[in-house]
């Protein structure tokens, strides 16, 4: 899944009103987003949300890794048990953004 956190704002940055299936992916991927940029200089974390992969009726519940890639400044994010993955983009100054900003 690639997802750009963006598709799931309004024009000023707020969450506007969504579907249920909307707020439930947002809810999601904003705790993958919180993890990785709270351990941003870490290789490796893990969120505290489980997997929501659906596979024969059955939802997943293994733990999520996440991780920032510095090049791109993509959030990638993998489950340990099923293998289900993503990459979140557009996700910097977002209020899920936890990085520790430094005002010089």
């Amino acid at each position: 899944m690639i997802t750009n956190i963006c598709h799931f704002l309004d024009g000023n940055g707020e969450v506007p009103d969504l579907p249920i299936e909307a707020q439930r992916l947002l809810r999601f991927l904003s705790t993958i987003i919180e993890a990785a940029t709270i351990a941003y200089d870490e290789p490796i974390t893990v969120a505290d949300v489980t997997c929501q992969n659906e596979t024969d009726g059955e939802t997943c519940a293994g733990l999520i890794e996440v991780w920032v890639d510095a090049e791109n400044n993509e959030i990638g994010w993998e489950c340990v048990e099923c293998g289900e993955e993503g990459v979140v983009t557009h996700w910097e100054r977002t209020r899920w953004d936890k990085r520790n900003y430094t005002c010089h």
